[in-house]
């Protein structure tokens, strides 16, 4: 009985995924040749343009391309005032006229560089990824107001009908029941099937329907694949116009065309230079502090050989650590101090060498912990990163280290300092804080918001 139902289970579970294969077929898109080059651009904006021409799937570029666009268009202005700098300028706004007439997704980035603007409406290029310690949820917000207008214009199409997603989900029942029963029979001998079969039916029809959404993709239409065609058509004539190499402030030259070129990833140093849906990089950081835009290098690491190991720790942490590696650099210095006096005959006991070793070890972080206790300095300076990094990880549990690190406006490399997680969730980038530190072994004991970061009205800040 038990190779029947799991005959039975298998030839159900075979069956549903013919007839997906069978809808998949029926719900594809349409074949996407590139037309003849053309200089003639289309109404689509560039945010729907990169979704057509990537295969209905959003690039970064999408968001980089709209920047540009509304650059284009004078709702924003790009300036390049050195070899490694260049503005955004927000536009005056005119109350009498109101907010320029833009689509959700357009008005996502602009409000996303107002966000991180200065008090006079300037944002550097490169801090367009600040502000957020994911883009996740703009991402995805912004993702949704493109396909959104793209839908709107017969351009695009969720792959499932709502009767296609029903017969599939609906015809799940079949397998699952099946895998149910095969599951009670292969535990007849266990108190009672009705644990194994519903057990089995659960979890056949939640893998069933997680498969089903994970293939209900963004796909096109037929008039979407004519456009994305006119577009690939497009990008053929962009691409012998010496985009690549054009930073992002000639879009005061070149106007839309250049958006366009950037969508259709043919603008690759515009693109790079603007980085709005990029992440930013944890060890390099735009700040504003003192007035003008300037990047600054991140250390996570403290000075000195050891400072990897033992800086950014809280003290009582600090001191585990310090206990656990003088034990194997007494142990490793111990037996070199053997071999100095069995080959080299070397008069030096080896319980000598033992403790030299540990205390080169040890030693330094250990009086850096010792003269902070009484000695701890107040920093002032502006939030520039905000990151947590694994510490352990098991099967129950994960901890991290926490690291804030603050520009005070004397270097262009500032050191993270370690913090506790509830401290480190109350602060957002930005921030201009007080804090309370161990400057010797990099620990924040405190710290007082002076002035709040304007991110925090900004892209959430889920780590």
């Amino acid at each position: 009985m038990t190779v029947l139902t799991l005959v039975g289970a298998a030839v159900a579970v075979g069956a549903w995924f013919l007839l997906l294969g069978v809808v998949l077929a029926a719900t594809r898109g349409p074949a996407v040749r590139p037309g003849p080059a053309t200089a003639a651009l289309g109404p689509q904006s560039p945010a729907v343009v990169d979704l057509l021409t990537g295969g209905w799937v959003l690039s970064d570029e999408a968001a980089s391309a709209t920047l540009l666009d509304l650059a284009a268009r004078r709702v924003v202005t790009i300036e390049e005032i050195g070899p490694e700098l260049a503005l955004v300028r927000l536009g005056r706004r005119d109350p009498a006229r109101g907010e320029p007439d833009l689509a959700p997704y357009e008005q996502l980035v602009l409000d996303h560089v107002r966000t991180l603007a200065t008090a006079d409406g300037v944002v550097a290029t490169g801090a367009l990824a600040e502000g957020a310690r994911s883009l996740g949820p703009w991402w995805r917000a912004f993702g949704k107001a493109v396909i959104a207008e793209a839908r709107a214009a017969g351009l695009s199409r969720p792959r499932w009908s709502r009767a296609q997603r029903l017969l599939l989900l609906g015809a799940g029942a079949v397998p699952m029941a099946a895998v149910g029963f095969a599951a009670a029979a292969a535990r007849s001998g266990s108190d009672g099937p009705l644990g194994p079969f519903a057990g089995g039916a659960v979890l056949t029809f939640a893998l069933l329907s997680a498969l089903v959404t994970r293939l209900d993709r963004e796909c096109g239409t037929d008039a979407g694949g004519a456009a994305a065609s006119r577009w690939l058509g497009v990008r053929e004539h962009l691409a012998g116009a010496r985009f690549a190499e054009a930073p992002a402030a000639a879009v005061t030259i070149w106007g839309r065309p250049l958006a366009y070129a950037a969508a259709l990833g043919v603008a690759g140093r515009a693109v790079a230079g603007l980085p709005v849906a990029i992440p930013a990089d944890d060890s390099r950081a735009w700040s504003d502090r003192g007035g003008m835009w300037h990047v600054v290098r991140v250390d996570y690491r403290g000075p000195g050989p050891w400072g990897r190991f033992f800086w950014g720790r809280a003290p009582l942490h600090l001191l585990g650590r310090l206990a656990i590696a003088a034990i194997p650099s007494w142990g490793v210095a111990f037996l070199i101090g053997i071999l100095l006096r069995a080959f080299l005959d070397v008069p030096v006991p080896p319980e000598l060498v033992g403790l030299l070793g540990a205390l080169l070890v040890v030693g330094v972080p250990l009086v850096g912990l010792l003269l902070d206790v009484g000695g701890r300095g107040v920093v002032e300076g502006q939030v520039v990163r905000l990151r947590r990094r694994v510490r352990s990880q098991n099967e129950n549990r994960t901890t991290y280290d926490h690291y804030v690190a603050l520009d005070d406006g004397r270097s262009r490399t500032v050191r993270a300092f370690g913090t506790t997680a509830e401290r480190w969730e109350q602060l957002t980038e930005g921030d201009e804080i007080r804090a309370t530190v161990s400057r010797r072994v990099g620990w924040v004991h405190a710290a007082e918001i002076l002035t709040p970061s304007r991110y925090r009205t900004g892209a959430p800040r889920t780590p």
